[in-house]
């Protein structure tokens, strides 16, 4: 048996074994706990992606809460899990020609300029359907200390730029499979040193620093260096799901074809926590989920294309 099977995830497994944790802590995940390993295990299983062969990676990043572990991949890992989800449902699954856009807010198919693009586009089509995302260089541009672009930003800013946006529509495309996963290339601008000297100022100087104005809009995900939300204070349980709420889950989930063996590890995955029932979603965890759901074809359409 070769080095590499002896260490795959095997189909009956239902988490990393002592062998492949230890390889895993080898390869940086020293930090992670059994929390954060089993949510890995379970984006290994659904994904498809090896995390031996580094298709797909745990790395430790500063958020709100302090450390905490973030699971990525690169862009190739997410084209690969988009594929086997179109030939998994006998969807369809395409892209609209990649643009980019300078500060003079114009739209081109190629870019030449020997300048960095202000912004890239990038639309995914997923059984007809369109889904568009733009990335801004200001947002996704990894700096060095005097706040210019590293020299893959600054040399490659136009290709950089075009993977965080198809990187976005792929997760606005196929969110029950890439919802809450990145791709390095996205995350790039949180390893800038600006990012770094936050985190070692401490806590209350890093509140003050990103605190969002009132006028701005949260954005997705809990990085700290993008935005920090208010801490809550009131103390009150939130509401757990009613009978009726319970009742339209389960109706989805069959309308969807996903088995039940499979519902609780795919609710985690989508609120990137680990969950014992469906009935221990809040109520606005629900409504997430369900968005989710909605988006996926039902098991009789699916089987017509």
């Amino acid at each position: 048996m070769s080095t590499s099977s002896a260490i795959a995830i095997r189909d009956e497994q239902d988490e990393f074994d002592d062998k492949q944790v230890a390889i895993l802590r080898n390869l940086g995940v020293e930090k992670a706990n059994r929390g954060d390993l089993a949510l890995f295990f379970h984006v290994c299983k659904r994904t498809g992606l090896d995390p031996f062969a580094r298709q797909v990676y745990m790395i430790e990043r500063w958020t709100k809460d302090g450390p905490k572990q973030s699971i990525q991949t690169g862009i190739d890992g997410f084209r690969l899990i988009a594929q086997r989800t179109c030939e998994r449902t006998r969807e369809t699954f395409g892209y609209e020609d990649t643009q980019w856009c300078g500060t003079d807010g114009q739209w081109a198919d190629v870019w030449l300029s020997p300048a960095p693009p202000a912004a890239a586009k990038v639309t995914v089509v997923r059984n007809g359907q369109r889904f568009p995302a733009v990335a801004l260089m200001t947002e996704y541009a990894q700096t060095k200390k005097d706040g210019h672009p590293t020299q893959m930003w600054a040399t490659k800013g136009a290709l950089m730029l075009a993977k965080c946006a198809e990187a976005a529509a792929l997760r606005k495309a196929f969110p029950l499979d890439l919802s809450g996963l990145y791709t390095s290339d996205e995350m790039q601008q949180a390893d800038s040193p600006a990012s770094a000297t936050v985190k070692a100022n401490g806590t209350n100087a890093l509140r003050q620093a990103v605190a969002p104005t009132p006028a701005e809009e949260p954005v997705d995900g809990d990085v700290i260096e993008a935005h920090v939300e208010e801490e809550r204070t009131d103390t009150q349980p939130e509401p757990k799901l009613t009978a009726a709420q319970q009742r339209k889950l389960f109706a989805l989930f069959k309308a969807k074809g996903i088995p039940e063996a499979d519902q609780l590890s795919g609710i985690a995955f989508a609120l990137g926590r680990q969950i014992e029932s469906r009935t221990a979603m809040t109520a606005a965890e629900f409504e997430t989920v369900v968005a989710l759901l909605e988006q996926q074809p039902d098991v009789a359409e699916a089987g017509n294309e």
